[in-house]
């Protein structure tokens, strides 16, 4: 089959069956007696991609510790590191709180996700 002459000379890009995600920004707000936690996820090639879940708890550090280990355990979502916590705009206060993040619940949930990230990696061996 011959090729047409006005085809497409750019590199082709490899199709990757999963991209490999990485956490941005955790976001939190709370739905009466419980918190809703939407994770903020990137990958390498510029996409973006939301995961919510609703946290059993009114308990924001119990409720990112919950996200944390949802979110690790997707499996393809491989790096928190440096992912800001943030609370939502209905839940600020007043504009400088939209501003604060919680650097205390960003360690909870790293710690959560990692651990939880590496149980995954251990059933997968």
């Amino acid at each position: 089959m011959a090729r047409r002459p006005h085809a497409s000379r750019r590199p082709a890009q490899p199709i990757r069956a999963t991209s490999m995600w990485r956490v941005d920004q955790v976001f939190l707000s709370r739905r009466g007696q419980r918190v809703e936690v939407i994770a903020s996820l990137v990958n390498d090639q510029g996409g973006l991609r939301n995961l919510i879940t609703i946290a059993p708890t009114d308990d924001p550090a119990e409720a990112v510790r919950h996200a944390a280990r949802f979110v690790a355990g997707k499996g393809n979502v491989y790096e928190a590191r440096n992912a800001r916590v943030r609370w939502t705009r209905a839940q600020s206060a007043t504009a400088q709180d939209e501003l604060i993040r919680d650097r205390a619940l960003e360690d909870e949930f790293l710690d959560a996700f990692l651990e939880t990230l590496g149980e995954v990696r251990d059933q997968m061996r």
